[in-house]
Formats: structure tokens, C-alpha cells, sequence
């Protein structure tokens, strides 16, 4: 099994600069996992009215789809020495209307299966100025949203032992060279 590091963290946090950057500058030595939920949402899943019911489905949905989208990253790109992921099955219990136990529950696995499953995680926290936050068409939070919801990814993952923390003060593209040094590391310690 291929290691696996999981870049998240608050809407706005530098993702989709990252994995751009980091796909220019590693290529093939790494393969590129979506975002579930934006592939989900873009693709036409109805985002109504954030009810429990509607986001349990919802968050169902996301959590076998990245499973998928992981497992099928392992078989597609055999030349890949890591596997680089937009958010971890893990950020599913952030949304979760029922608390991280009952998350859990539904999924069948436990807080240490999730993290288990992840080499590494790097987390990058959204920018904390209005100027600099960015919406998009399939992220529904403001600027405040965002913190809190940064806030519960940060808890979620507190346990993994192998965790970096990029906060909000470092601009997009720096935390995207902080995170290319960071996968150099990785993948001179094969």
C-alpha cells in the first residue's frame, strides 16, 4: 500500500493552489485524489437546505466516494510512489448532523481506522481577512463558516501522529512550497 498524505482544513485554505502546484512539480511520482464533495456537488447533487437528513445522505455519499476515488488512485497510477488527497475520509465527521460517534457508527470504521488509512496529514487553515477569503461555486460557508469549520477539522484530526499544521498567515502559494518541501521529504525517505 502506497503512503498516503491527506491535504485539508478550512474552506479557503490553499488546497486546489497546492495540488496544482504539487502536480507541476512531482508529476507522475504522485497521484492526485479529487475532492469527493466537490465532485459531488458540481456534478448536480442537490445542496437545498442543510438539513440533518439531507446532509447524512450527503456526507454517505462523500465518505464511499473518496474511499473509492483512494482505493481506485492505488490500481490507476502503479508508477506513483504517493498519493496525495483534497481532504480525508475523516473531515466527513465535521459535517456529520449526528456527532462523531454516530458517524462513525453509519460508516462501519472507527477514529483510529480513518487515521490509520493516511501517512500524513497537512493542514492548511483559511485565511482569517475577508480580503483574501475566496468562494467558489460549490462552497456554501462565509468567512466565519469557514473558521468554525477549520476549527472542527483541526479537532478531528488532532490524534494522527503524523499531523502539520500550515496556518493562515502564510499566503497560498507559500503554503504550497512549505507543503512541495514537505512531499520532497517524503519521497527522498523511500
Amino acid at each position: 500500500m502506497k503512503k498516503k498524505i491527506v491535504l485539508t482544513g478550512g474552506p479557503s485554505g490553499g488546497k486546489t493552489t497546492a495540488l496544482s502546484i504539487i502536480k507541476e512539480n512531482f508529476g507522475a511520482r504522485v497521484e492526485i485524489v479529487k475532492e469527493a464533495a466537490t465532485l459531488i456537488y458540481s456534478g448536480g447533487f442537490p445542496r437545498k437546505d442543510g438539513s440533518a437528513p439531507h446532509t447524512y445522505h450527503a456526507q454517505r455519499i462523500i465518505y464511499f466516494v473518496s474511499r473509492e476515488l483512494e482505493e481506485m488512485a492505488e490500481k490507476i497510477a502503479p508508477e506513483a510512489e504517493l498519493i496525495i488527497c483534497d481532504r480525508g475520509t475523516l473531515d466527513g465527521a465535521v459535517y456529520w448532523p449526528y456527532g462523531a460517534e454516530d458517524f462513525f457508527k453509519n460508516m462501519n470504521t472507527t477514529i483510529e481506522e480513518e487515521l490509520k488509512r493516511y501517512y500524513m496529514v497537512i493542514h492548511l487553515s483559511p485565511p482569517r481577512n475577508e480580503n483574501f477569503y475566496q468562494s467558489t461555486s460549490v462552497r456554501t460557508e462565509d468567512l466565519k463558516g469557514a473558521l468554525e469549520v477549520d476549527r472542527k477539522i483541526l479537532e478531528v484530526w488532532q490524534a494522527h501522529p503524523n499531523r502539520i499544521i500550515i496556518n493562515e498567515n502564510a499566503t497560498y502559494f507559500e503554503k504550497a512550497g512549505i507543503i512541495k518541501e514537505i512531499i520532497t521529504k517524503v519521497l527522498k525517505e523511500r
